[in-house]
């Protein structure tokens, strides 16, 4: 009993203390449950990110609700209850997206982004450059 109670104590704090150090302030508390880190990539990225933020509220459940039936306990308003369930919520579905989706990104990152910024590119001309005419954009005929 004793060794439980040290350890809602310690979520209760650890939950206070990421309540009150937030760095983003949204008016809908759903967008702070999801890791946006990497929006700017493919699907390839996007998709295990999205399986981890879910992998992340199945695991982050409890404590969530432990969090959220001690600060009720506490006699805490509604509104400091709702900030600390999304708050120690955000904290599971960020990280484990995160990770789920780190290795994505760097398989991305080594096979499809350093080939394309070594190579230029992948401009979509079947042309050689040398037959397109700078000045006029235009493709030089040899006939």
């Amino acid at each position: 009993m004793r060794k439980s109670f040290k350890l809602i104590m310690m979520v209760l704090i650890f939950s206070t203390v990421a309540v009150t150090a937030r760095g983003q302030v949204s008016s809908d508390p759903l967008d702070r449950l999801f890791f946006d880190g990497f929006n700017d990539d493919s699907y390839f990225v996007k998709i295990p990110v999205d399986v981890g933020t879910g992998i992340g509220a199945i695991v982050g459940a409890v404590p969530t609700a432990l969090v959220a039936c001690g600060f009720h306990f506490a006699n805490a308003t509604p509104s400091y209850t709702r900030e600390a369930a999304t708050v120690t919520m955000g904290l599971f579905t960020k990280s484990i997206g995160f990770l789920v989706g780190l290795p994505f990104k760097t398989v991305k990152l080594i096979f499809w982004d350093s080939p394309k910024y070594v190579y230029g590119g992948i401009t979509g001309d079947t042309d050689p450059p040398s037959q397109i005419n700078p000045v006029t954009k235009t493709v030089v005929s040899e006939y």
